[in-house]
């Protein structure tokens, strides 16, 4: 019995180790993606700009404007001359022109970035991203830090810290928590993806860090660190236990070792096995109706209820379920955790509205669509969520046509996270959909000065010109609730109103 533990035992740790560190992994490349996507966008739109009228005319302030709208997180795009003065904005164009706080124009036709710096136009401190054109003028974004930080703090993990640093000299230009560097290890200049595994920092602990520059800027560095008592937390069985325990521990491990490592080696036969021991569960989080003071409908979300770790919210599991291309086998799971819930739910609320997000894959899929259409004649109200970037991005003959049929049969299609892609005026007429749900982010804004505050009505008026239902998602505060309502969009989601819950939670719920 000895001879198995000492065997099983530091195996048993080095791979709930490895799991550790593979969701880092997984949290670090979904927020360096969401980086390279962004500056990839900006990139493209800096080449499309070479040769724009620098002295601010109508097809230049259109261009630009264009391009605000398009790229998420962009507070201003300006223009400016070869002697450091801005003479052009997305805003308009200034009285006269004014000297920027940034160097002048460099030769380099690389994107570069300086700051943070502190605009008048924005009130509030921003990263500035800029390429010089072939004219020696240079067309420029400024990122408003705020909107920086939150995106890195979304990150649901205890970190030490998450930051974008100079990748030549390590300085923090964005950070949330504590900066500490290795003692022993010289990390900059970081040239290429690094990974640290135990070891010692400044701050006398030692973590695991992950850092690589950015695609399209190599002069900046995403950079990611978490203290390994914390991240290993939970690897370690207790050190004392009775010799009976011992004993059961063994020999559940002489008839289930083989076949459990075999499984734990591979995360895929891992989720596998989840979907099929039903370890994913729904929540329903409920939408609610304003104008009438009622609630009007679910969205499906999904858990993993770990036997080990407990329920796990998507940003644990969502990206190894698609890279290993299981989307549709968990909706599967979703459509049948549904299915067991549907007399309790119909019971509860006769008139249910039931929201389940799906991608462009699963329009794609005979089975889903089969799937989706028995569910339609079982439920009273089905409505499929597929977000502005898939949507865009499966466009072709099979998605529009899918969507179509889903219409003919009652079910309704809404745009999720509507505000976050790239989605243009007329592309969006051409589209059967028939819900378009605000992204969390502009109603967050609510109340302040920023610029989705004041692209948040204007996707508002887009909406009501297109005829389509609006729902605003991330509605926190009364404040954040009464401002819509005076806007006329009187469909809300968020934890004002309610927070995910599973079936059982939500039925006990009085309307």
């Amino acid at each position: 019995m000895m001879l198995v533990f000492a065997i099983d035992y530091p195996m048993e740790v080095a791979a709930k180790k490895q799991v550790a560190r593979e969701q880092i992994r997984a949290d670090y490349q979904w927020l360096k993606s969401d980086l390279d996507k962004q500056t990839k966008q900006l990139k493209d739109f800096f080449i499309q700009s070479d040769t724009l009228d620098p002295s601010c005319s109508s097809t230049t302030l259109l261009a630009l404007r264009q391009a605000h709208f398009h790229i998420s997180n962009v507070a201003e795009f300006g223009v400016v001359n070869p002697d450091g003065y801005l003479t052009c904005t997305s805003w308009g164009a200034p009285p006269e022109p004014i000297k920027t706080i940034g160097p002048k124009p460099v030769k380099s036709q690389q994107l570069r970035y300086f700051g943070p710096i502190h605009t008048n136009y924005i009130g509030e401190a921003a990263l500035v991203i800029a390429k010089t054109r072939s004219d020696g003028f240079e067309i420029n974004a400024l990122l408003p830090q705020p909107l920086l930080s939150r995106k890195i703090n979304e990150l649901d993990r205890p970190y030490d810290f998450v930051a974008l640093v100079d990748a030549k000299l390590g300085v923090p230009i964005t950070i949330v928590g504590g900066y500490t560097l290795p003692l022993d290890y010289d990390l900059f200049p970081l040239t290429k993806t690094t990974e640290l595994n135990d070891h010692r920092f400044d701050d006398t602990h030692q973590h695991y860090l992950l850092a690589e520059p950015v695609k399209d800027i190599p002069s900046l560095a995403l950079v990611v660190a978490v203290n390994v008592d914390t991240l290993y937390r939970g690897a370690y069985t207790p050190p004392l236990a009775s010799i009976s325990l011992y004993v059961f521990v063994f020999v559940l491990l002489f008839f289930f070792s083989k076949a459990y490592h075999q499984n734990y080696r591979s995360r895929k036969n891992e989720l596998i096995n989840h979907l099929n021991s039903g370890d994913f569960i729904n929540f329903y989080q409920l939408i609610w109706n304003a104008n009438t003071k009622q609630f009007a409908g679910v969205e499906v979300l999904v858990r993993l209820n770990h036997p080990l770790e407990g329920v796990l919210t998507p940003n644990r599991f969502l990206p190894d379920i698609e890279s290993n291309n299981l989307n549709l086998a968990l909706t599967y799971a979703v459509i049948e955790n549904i299915t067991e819930d549907l007399v309790k739910l119909t019971q509860w609320h006769p008139t249910l509205k039931v929201n389940i997000n799906i991608t462009g894959e699963h329009l794609k899929d005979d089975k889903f669509k089969q799937l989706a259409l028995e569910l339609n004649t079982q439920i009273p109200h089905l409505v499929l969520e597929i977000t502005e970037n898939e949507l865009i991005e499966s466009d072709d003959t099979e998605v529009i046509e899918t969507i179509t049929l889903f219409r003919e049969q009652g079910v309704r299609v809404a745009i999720d996270d509507f505000g976050t892609g790239y989605a243009g005026l007329q592309y969006l007429k051409s589209l059967p959909f028939d819900i378009l749900k605000i992204d969390q982010s502009y109603t967050a804004a609510i109340g302040t000065n920023s610029q989705l505050a004041i692209l948040l009505d204007a996707l508002i008026e887009l909406a009501k010109k297109l005829e389509i239902d609006i729902v605003a998602e991330g509605v926190e505060t009364q404040a954040q609730a009464d401002y819509l309502l005076a806007k006329e969009v009187y469909f809300h989601q968020g934890w004002l109103y309610h927070k995910a819950q599973g079936i059982e939670q939500l039925i006990s719920k009085k309307l």
